[in-house]
């Protein structure tokens, strides 16, 4: 439990430190992509906070589907291992 508390209190510091940091970045910039330009200017602590949201929902997003081709992996290895070991079974009582 005491390691549990001090990762949640790392983090909570490092939210809080990272947070602090992003605040002082109050410039308005636009983005420049090659050679689009963003038609309005927001502070360079929106963009970020943008980025970062943005990155955490991939990044959960990506997580989910790897999730779910796993456990259809999962499910299709273990119905092949169920009719293994049915065949297995059913050959060992016909040899008895």
């Amino acid at each position: 439990m005491n390691g549990l508390k001090s990762i949640a209190f790392f983090l909570a510091l490092a939210t809080a430190f990272l947070f602090a940091a992003l605040a002082v970045n109050q410039e308005q910039v636009a983005l420049t992509f090659a050679v689009w330009q963003t038609p309005f200017t927001l502070s360079i602590f929106w963009w970020l906070l943008a980025a970062l949201v943005i990155g955490i929902l991939l990044g959960a997003l990506y997580g989910s589907w790897l999730n779910v081709r796993y456990r259809f992996a999962n499910r299709r290895l273990r119905k092949a291992l169920d009719r293994a070991e049915q065949r297995l079974l059913q050959q060992s009582t016909d040899n008895s």
